[in-house]
């Protein structure tokens, strides 16, 4: 997902249109690795400023991830905008202190680079797959939604479910 700058570097146009529908199939995030259900779509330009190449863009895509609550795959979908200024390495930072800014490498864009630095607001902290979700069964692990528990009474109740390692404990809040 890379797209070459050459027109605007070589001052043949002022402004690069943007219309990218791609397949990527995964994209990292926070140590983790999230599957991309749908194709990622780029819409928007790049325009020559007097601060340098201004990217403005709406990126739209859908991935899969997990409910909190039972665990099933969950399709999530993300559309958001990127607006900031592409830099090479070299750049004063207070020059871009009220801008974002995204490194490149002088002739292309990487928009998978960008989608990885952009997308931490964008995905969900706690995705569910409907807020009546029960989620599992905190004794034998069944889906709520879709299964009967298979346990007794005894698993549900907190007295009889103390882990015999901290038995003791218990008697030390007796009031006798």
């Amino acid at each position: 997902m890379k797209i070459s700058l050459e027109k605007l570097i070589r001052k043949e146009t002022d402004k690069l249109d943007i219309n990218i529908c791609e397949t990527i199939d995964t994209i990292s995030y926070a140590y983790n690795e999230y599957k991309v259900d749908s194709l990622v779509n780029i819409k928007g330009k790049v325009l020559r400023t007097d601060k340098g190449f201004y990217l403005d863009t709406d990126i739209s895509f859908t991935i899969i991830d997990n409910c909190s609550r039972c665990l099933v795959e969950v399709k999530v979908p993300i559309e958001y905008s990127v607006k900031g200024f592409l830099i090479k390495e070299n750049f004063d930072e207070d020059y871009f202190e009220d801008e974002d800014a995204f490194l490149y490498d002088g002739q292309e864009i990487d928009f998978l680079s960008i989608i990885e630095q952009t997308i931490d607001f964008e995905i969900p902290q706690k995705t569910l797959c409907s807020e009546e979700c029960c989620g599992l069964c905190q004794g034998c692990g069944a889906n709520l939604n879709t299964d009967i528990c298979s346990c007794d009474e005894s698993v549900n109740n907190e007295e009889d479910n103390i882990d015999p390692r901290f038995a003791k404990l218990k008697d030390l809040f007796k009031n006798d």
